[in-house]
């Protein structure tokens, strides 16, 4: 019985660590999400593109990150009848890709934010389509309370 006791100790112990590791190591990874995630309360909000229009083929919109942490909020209101595909990239519009996803013709808004702080510099949204698209952009940096 102590025998048996042992293990499951043994086995709860090696079960916490293992969640220990994941949680600390996939805290440092960045990673966007739709909308209606949950996510950690903002204590403050700035706009940085605000219901900005885009038509044609591809375009592209810079931003900054300040100094400091900033979560990104990035909504788009696709008002064409084909859907568009968008990057998010850092340093210049090949650079690092952040996330990237596809806004589909439905005339509603879609929002994607970060739920990890970005860091300071240039960014760029870069949307796309073959058959041409028309759409608002907002692009939103949130603090973190904690």
């Amino acid at each position: 019985m102590k025998h048996i006791r042992k293990m499951v100790v043994a086995v709860l112990v090696s079960a916490a660590v293992i969640i220990l590791i994941y949680n600390f190591t996939s805290q440092n990874e960045e990673r966007f999400v739709k909308a209606n995630e949950s996510r950690i309360t903002p204590s403050t909000t700035l706009t940085v593109i605000n219901n900005e229009e885009f038509a044609g083929t591809a375009n592209m919109h810079r931003f900054d990150i300040p100094a400091g942490s900033a979560l990104v909020r990035v909504s788009f209101k696709n008002t064409g009848s084909k859907h568009f595909t968008f990057t998010l990239n850092k340093g210049s519009t090949s650079g690092t890709e952040i996330t990237f996803g596809s806004v589909p013709a439905d005339g509603k808004e879609h929002t994607y934010y970060s739920d990890k702080a970005l860091s300071t510099g240039g960014y760029y949204v870069n949307t796309s389509s073959a058959q041409g698209m028309s759409g608002t952009l907002d692009v939103s940096l949130e603090t973190n309370a904690n």
